[in-house]
């Protein structure tokens, strides 16, 4: 009995960048856009003051009162601190 092959042999075309490379240079192109974007953003997300302190943790339990709806009233009560700091409360 003989043996036949079916389909063709794979000969590796030079000049061509494989998928791999193409995949692993816009992978590269992303990770520098963005890590310029959030280096420009940084400045203006810190957590400078006792208000944005404040701010922060309601962001915080509000996405926690998503899972459990009681925790929006500690949401509510850090809103309230953050505006009496904002007033001239405790800084």
């Amino acid at each position: 009995m003989r043996n036949q092959t079916s389909g063709t042999l794979n000969v590796p075309a030079s000049g061509i960048p494989t998928v791999s490379e193409t995949v692993n240079a816009l992978t590269e192109q992303v990770n520098n856009l963005q890590r310029r974007y959030y280096r420009s953003l940084a400045p203006d997300c810190e957590v400078k003051t006792e208000t944005d302190h404040w701010y922060f943790h309601a962001i915080g339990w509000a996405c926690a009162g998503l899972l459990f709806p009681p925790l929006f009233a500690i949401s509510a009560l850090c809103v309230y601190k953050a505006k009496k700091c904002r007033k001239g409360g405790e800084q």
